[in-house]
């Protein structure tokens, strides 16, 4: 099957706006699966380069854009997804292969050669990048995340908020990391995926929104406010 590309939009508002909506979510969307009413949190330990050539990427505004990251939903979780997400514009698509706890730690000791043994083309791919380009951990992000979703075209919508960002890159099963806040508390970050087209039954949450989608990086914010 031929990887399916999808589009993303991102929104920042109040949470008062986003409380204005929810109803409609509620009323056309299912929350999602996982967490409790499609609540959950999530964590993220991104990797780059020695040069930061992902990083850079996000801030020239370059229309391709490459972000290796682990995520986990829970420090005491026993596995994780490895993730390669590639943009181009405001498409976007998504790979994983899911890690041990034991083979995580190995990523985090810049030990990658586990990804040669693995069956996944993926792992072999990203085992040649993050070697040739020395990658190692750079931040972790950590966030409250609510999502819904709906099945036709796909549609998945999430409102990020509480999101913030950790001084120490290691650590992604720490219980409490050390985090600074990457946004304000009163605000979040609204964000629409969806396949070939917006459902017209949905329409009226996008036209509902003061303001127009934007482009938001949690990882370029927790590089720059964190790390300077």
């Amino acid at each position: 099957m031929a990887p399916i590309f999808r589009k993303e939009q991102k929104y920042i508002i109040t949470e008062e706006t986003y409380l204005r909506i929810q109803g409609m979510l509620e009323a056309v969307m299912e929350p999602d699966q996982y967490g409790v009413g499609g609540n959950y949190m999530v964590r993220s330990q991104y990797y780059d380069s020695i040069t930061d050539a992902d990083l850079k990427d996000n801030l020239d505004g370059v229309l391709e854009k490459r972000k290796i990251r682990v995520r986990i939903y829970s420090p005491d979780a026993l596995s994780a997804k490895l993730e390669y997400k590639c943009k181009n514009g405001s498409d976007g698509i998504k790979y994983s292969i899911e890690l041990t706890r034991e083979e995580v730690m190995m990523m985090e000791s810049h030990q990658y050669d586990f990804l040669l043994e693995r069956q996944e083309e993926l792992a072999k791919r990203l085992y040649v990048k993050m070697t040739e380009q020395v990658y190692f951990p750079k931040t972790i992000v950590e966030y409250e995340r609510t999502a819904y979703t709906y099945p036709i075209s796909d549609v998945r919508v999430t409102f990020d908020r509480n999101i913030r960002g950790t001084v120490n890159p290691y650590g992604i099963f720490e219980q409490e990391p050390f985090y600074i806040p990457l946004i304000r508390p009163d605000m979040g970050v609204l964000e629409v995926k969806y396949n070939d087209f917006f459902p017209s039954a949905l329409k009226p949450l996008l036209e509902s929104l003061d303001g127009v989608a934007e482009s938001y990086s949690k990882y370029s914010m927790a590089r720059l406010m964190v790390n300077g």
